[in-house]
Order: C-alpha cells, then structure tokens, then sequence
C-alpha cells in the first residue's frame, strides 16, 4: 500500500531547516494529541517501555546517550531521546543530533546505483571490469601468507550483482588473516588517496574466496560507489544530493559535517579497560570535519534521525515520498529481497533466519530469528551502533542512533527491535 505523510507529526520532520531542526516536542506530537491509548495499532503504554530500556544502557554507563524512532503507516508514533550527545560536554541528546552511520550508508550507496541501473547503465550481471577495467584479472587466496602465499586466478568475473550481495570475495581488513593483514597494509598506505589509487590498489589484492561462493563482508559497497561515479562522472555525494537527498529534502545528510554544524555532531564512545565507557579518541573514518577526498560508499556519510526516517519511509512507500519518486516500486522489491541461495543462509553465524538482500539483510525465516520479527523484513546497521529496520508486513520502521564502537559490544539495537515488536496490539 502506498503511503503518503499528510500527518501533522510526520510534515513537521519534513520541514527541517538544513541547520536546525525543529524541537523533539514539536515533532512527537501524536502522543500528545491522542487521547486514545492506542496509536496506529501500538499500545502507547507498551512503546514507554523503549525509554526504559534505552535508560537502562546509559544508567549502567554502556550507552552516553541513544534516538530512537518508531513509525507506522507513515505516522512517527514514537520519538525520544535519552541521555547525552556528548557526555563530557554535558550536551543532551536531542532530535538534531548528527551521527556517523558508517555502514548505513551503504543503502543509500546501493538506492544511488539503483537509479543507473533503472536507466540501462549497468546490469547486475556485468564483470565489473566492463565499468571498472582496473579490477580485471583479479587473483584468489588459496593458503599461506607473506612470500609464501599461494594463489589461484578467478574462475569467474566478480559481477555486479555481487559485490552488491557481498558474495564477490573482497574483505574489509577486520581480522588477522593473511589476506586481512593485506587490506590494513594497503588502507594505511593509501590513507587519502584518490577513487583511482584506491581502485588501483584493490586491483593487487586477493580475493578470500572464488566469486559467489561465499558471503564475506567487504568493501563491495564502496566499489558500488566507484561504479557510481564512473557512470556518472560525479563524485558519489554529488550524485547522491542530486538524486536522492534534494528530493527528499534531506538536508543534514553529507560525507562531512559543515562547520555550522559541527556542534551538533555526537561524540562518539567506545570501551575503556575496565568496560567502562570512555571517549574514542580516534574513530573510524576520521572527524568528518571536511569534505575527503574519497566518499567511501560503504560506511563514509553522516546523517539524523529525521533524514534517514526520510529515506527509509521513501522505501516502505515503494520508491516514493512527498511526490518525490527515487525508485520504481519493483526496483524496491527487488532490492529488499533475498538473493541467496539457500546454502548461503544464514548469510553470517548468529543471523539465524536472515538472507541478503541488495546492501542489506532481509529476514527469510522469522521463527528461525532470535527475537520478534516478521518474514520479509529488512534493514542493517553501523559500526557506531546506528541499526534500522523496514517492515512491509506490519508497515512499520523502527531506527535507533547512538555512537558506540564496536557494533553489537552493547547489543541494546536487539533490545530496541524486540521492545518495538511487543508493543503492537492490533
């Protein structure tokens, strides 16, 4: 069904100015203004137990502070904050904060590509070599490391469709394999190297797996982002502000923060050697201070809570908002389906009843999930502990922010999921 937001609560985030955003109470209005205890089928006495827990982080101090939304028929009918953007400082969290949603941006990276690929610039089973030339011949580990690792040509051209899937065998440097130990090597060599370097680079390094055999994380999206800019001779948050964020007017969303908004940028926490929370004095990606020279489409951009709600409601609709069409309705399907053959699924241990979609994750089995879910169900989260979910069947969207590295040190993203589910009563 489609949606539009016609609500008074959902036209306010709308109008966000691109430097200050509306006040939190004049946004969760729909409490305020319903009499009723039920709101768009959740108890509203249920949706307060959201506030319990996230507080529950930040008293135990596993959390300085946390956002979070929940929408439903395309009526934001949870809204709060709790807590600190920066604890230090003794900023609050408020409804303009600006996070780094590092691997968030991946779906957005992934709707970009998508409109090229509804213009006939690519198909998904391209070798990437068609657009990319510098990531022909490519090379698979087979065993050992330094002088003596062993390798073996690809049996097969990496294709597009599967670096969107992560299936195509690039990594990310998260371990200490031999070839992890490759991809630090060569991050901190390139450091703030051109897309060309960058591609170049990647070109020399091996792939942990033969292409589809696997899934193995890795920065796929981000060569999805080269594609981009390839096929449009653009840099990816250009192209992105044309066809995605001045449509959907959102205004806080940049692979920077600018200097006006600087203050609104939260502070970002990590653990200290007693598990305490403690200050994480050099976070991923850098401060976000300036425009970089390379928009890393696989974790590089900076958003709100408004502005993602945005994009994601944008999909629940079917590719539209406001009158603003990004995607045709089936390119959102197809994009928010599993691609995995079944030997694939779980796509990651402990993602029992998850497949993958197009950047994402979709849930192909929901009494195979550990906590309330719906089949169909789809979404993903961020190194800093930023996580979203669209779900069709119950025409719902539920994101929460806070800034904490690692992901999942704190697993309160799976509380928050839960303690949405269990307040719907209709």
């Amino acid at each position: 069904m489609k949606l539009t937001t016609k609500t008074l609560l959902l036209s306010s985030l709308l109008v966000i100015g691109a430097c200050q955003a509306a006040p939190l109470q004049t946004i969760a209005t729909s409490e305020k203004t319903n009499d009723s205890q039920i709101v768009q089928g959740f108890s509203k006495k249920r949706l307060a137990r959201i506030d319990d827990m996230m507080q529950r982080y930040i008293t135990s101090d596993k959390l300085a502070g946390t956002l979070s939304l929940v929408a439903r028929n395309g009526e934001i009918v949870h809204l709060s904050a709790n807590g600190m953007r920066d604890r230090e400082a003794q900023t609050p969290m408020s409804e303009d904060t600006i996070f780094r949603i590092y691997s968030m941006t991946k779906p957005i990276t992934a709707v970009a590509a998508l409109t090229l690929w509804e213009q006939g610039l690519f198909h998904m089973n391209d070798p990437i070599e068609k657009h990319l030339p510098e990531l022909k011949n490519l090379k698979v580990y087979v065993s050992g490391e330094g002088d003596d690792m062993v390798l073996e040509d690809a049996k097969s051209s990496v294709t597009v469709k599967q670096l969107f899937l992560h299936t195509a065998g690039f990594s990310y440097g998260f371990s200490q394999s031999p070839v992890d130990k490759l991809y630090q090597a060569a991050f901190a060599e390139l450091n703030n190297a051109s897309s060309a370097a960058a591609l170049e680079k990647l070109s020399t390094l091996p792939l942990v797996h033969q292409p589809g055999a696997k899934w193995h994380y890795g920065v796929n999206t981000d060569i999805i982002g080269f594609l981009v800019e390839r096929l449009t001779g653009k840099k990816l948050g250009e192209y992105m502000q044309e066809a995605i964020f001045t449509p959907l007017n959102m205004s806080d969303t940049s692979f920077y923060v600018a200097a006006e908004k600087q203050s609104r940028l939260a502070q970002i926490y990590g653990p200290g050697d007693k598990g305490q929370t403690v200050v994480n004095a050099n976070p991923m990606l850098g401060d976000f201070a300036s425009d970089p020279v390379v928009h890393n489409g696989g974790g590089g951009l900076t958003s709100t809570i408004g502005d993602y709600f945005k994009f994601t409601q944008m999909l629940l609709n079917g590719g539209e908002l406001n009158g603003a069409r990004i995607l045709g309705r089936k390119t959102v399907q197809y994009l928010s389906s599993n691609h995995l053959p079944d030997n694939l699924i779980p796509f990651a241990p402990g993602a029992n009843g998850e497949g993958y979609g197009l950047a994402m994750s979709v849930t192909v089995d929901e009494n195979a999930v550990s906590f309330m879910s719906s089949t169909g169900n789809y979404g993903w989260g961020g190194a800093a502990s930023t996580y979203f979910r669209i779900d069709p069947h119950e025409n719902m969207i539920m994101i929460s922010m806070t800034q904490f590295l690692p992901m999942g040190f704190h697993p309160y993203h799976d509380d928050f999921r839960n303690v949405v589910y269990q307040a719907l009563v209709d």
